[in-house]
């Protein structure tokens, strides 16, 4: 939810709590039992989107963001059995293969990036034996193509999660929409007899109507003005 929903959110509860609380005087009136059992659907439905809402891609992207990590080690180790087996046996190719470091990875784009991994990967495959006199195992050879694969799967991930944010946000909006005009349209004028009837009643209904900006009601510390010079 976004500030002015909450104020929003904030007043439609509190509509709902002024029902509860006074329930005993209401419960003659069917068309407002009718209508506040809309209201209390609503903020349930508004609950159950929010939860929806609230998923956030971070957890993913920090998921994605260790598995680069991981992968940028394990390339760097692969590279350098490369090159140092590309300088013992001349091998000009590997040599052009294996030069590259942390901050090459690190900033390429993400298609650029597991092009270069697997480039590696390929490169270091067929002669896994050989590095494995420079520190390479097979299964650091291996650890470059599993990773790439989980990389790579990260991003229909975080693309689900933000498609069903952005779904959840419309329908939040949707939900506000319909809860603000029953409130408006509907209960106001229902309670609105109630202002001769029962003053009391109504003010306190009125009460509970009201929005409240909760974050601007907060006490803000201002700077004061800098000393003007003489």
């Amino acid at each position: 939810m976004n500030r002015t929903e909450m104020n929003q959110f904030n007043m439609m509860q509190s509509v709902d709590q002024f029902f509860t609380i006074n329930l005993l005087l209401l419960s003659s009136n069917p068309a407002i039992g009718t209508n506040v059992a809309r209201l209390k659907t609503l903020i349930a439905d508004i609950n159950a989107i929010s939860q929806v809402q609230a998923i956030r891609t971070k957890a993913e992207s920090t998921i994605k963001a260790d598995i680069k990590s991981s992968l940028i080690d394990g390339a760097l180790k692969v590279a350098g059995g490369m090159s140092a087996h590309a300088a013992a046996t001349g091998d000009t190719r590997l040599k052009i293969n294996a030069d590259v470091t942390f901050s090459d990875l690190n900033k390429m784009r993400e298609t650029d990036f597991t092009i270069k991994i697997r480039a590696i990967y390929d490169a270091a495959l067929p002669i896994a034996e050989a590095l494995e006199v420079w520190g390479v195992t097979q299964a650091d050879i291996d650890g470059l193509n599993t990773g790439i694969e989980d990389f790579t799967t990260q991003s229909p991930v975080i693309r689900n999660l933000k498609a069903k944010t952005k779904q959840a946000t419309s329908g939040l909006k949707s939900k506000f929409d319909e809860g603000n005009d029953l409130i408006k349209n509907t209960l106001d004028p229902m309670m609105l007899p109630f202002k001769n009837l029962n003053p009391t009643l109504h003010g306190e209904y009125m009460n509970a109507r009201a929005i409240i900006d909760r974050r601007a009601t907060q006490t803000q510390t201002q700077t004061p003005p800098p000393p003007k010079e003489a």
